[in-house]
């Protein structure tokens, strides 16, 4: 396999129901990673320190910021690391009237035993 290719982009599904983020994170591990909400922004950080591979040592950061639909549920959100490295970020959609709070706060990562199943489209 070509050590070069660069892991699949994000991909960001944004529906009537819910708004979900893919990221391919399989490089790290949940301390390694930070999500964030600040406003209407999810921030998702990923750093690990120099760690040996098969050419040498490497060591990776990552910083990705998303605008979040403004009717996406804050109080709401979760985030999921899959046995594959696949971290998933969801957060509901309230239904226009209601008015969705906002705060900075930290999202926890949770992990899953089993390779995530995200849907290819």
């Amino acid at each position: 396999s070509d050590i070069l290719a660069s892991p699949p982009g994000p991909r960001v599904r944004s529906d009537r129901d819910k708004f979900v983020i893919f990221l391919d994170v399989k490089h790290f591990s949940p301390e390694d990673l930070t999500v964030k909400v600040q406003e209407d922004f999810v921030e998702i950080h990923g750093k690990h320190n120099e760690r040996q591979d098969d050419h040498g040592y490497i060591s990776r950061e990552f910083h990705r910021r998303y605008r979040l639909p403004s009717n996406v549920d804050q109080s709401a959100l979760s985030c999921s690391l899959s046995a594959d490295g696949m971290l998933t970020f969801s957060g509901p959609k309230v239904q226009s009237g209601l008015d969705a709070g906002h705060s900075e706060r930290a999202i926890p990562v949770s992990r899953e035993e089993k390779p995530s199943s995200a849907p290819s489209s």
